[in-house]
């Protein structure tokens, strides 16, 4: 397990915002995609994203200012950052804090609860949003990459 100096816990969304500003939007992309059709490579094959197909998810960190767009096109998940793609744009939005999103992809705290707590908000195509939720509720921490899950986790135990 990663030891996390307490001390640090309180920075790194600032850490994450200004990484996010640093870091050119094409790596973000292309990390994002690789990391995230690996993982549902099975799912995607299968067609159970399909209806992701023609819609854009926005995922929208609103601590650090940041929002990533999705889609699925010919059975890959596609990721943007370009700020063309308004609210209006987006089929759905889910918003929330840095923490909260770190709490879910940690299994730390059960997406259904963040939502009812308010921690974690979705707009726009409600329909769609859940259908979303409940296949990241299937995701195993299991099948993302240690180098990931390990921090993830580590900063997901003193929050």
């Amino acid at each position: 397990m990663i030891n996390l100096p307490q001390k640090f816990v309180p920075l790194l969304p600032k850490i994450a915002a200004i990484s996010s500003q640093l870091i050119p939007d094409v790596i973000q992309q292309k990390t994002i995609e690789l990391a995230i059709n690996k993982v549902l490579k099975e799912q995607l094959t299968d067609g159970e994203l399909d209806f992701l197909e023609h819609a854009f998810l926005e995922i929208k960190v609103t601590d650090i200012k940041r929002s990533w767009f999705f889609t699925v096109i010919d059975e890959e998940i596609k990721v943007s950052n370009d700020q063309r793609h308004s609210e209006s744009a987006s089929d759905v939005v889910i918003s929330g804090e840095f923490n909260s999103f770190v709490l879910m992809a940690s299994q730390t705290i059960d997406p259904d609860t963040l939502f009812f707590k308010r921690k974690l908000l979705i707009e726009g195509d409600v329909e769609l949003g859940l259908a979303i939720k409940n296949m990241l509720d299937r995701i195993e921490l299991s099948q993302l990459p240690d180098l990931l899950t390990k921090p993830i986790v580590a900063y997901a135990q003193y929050l």
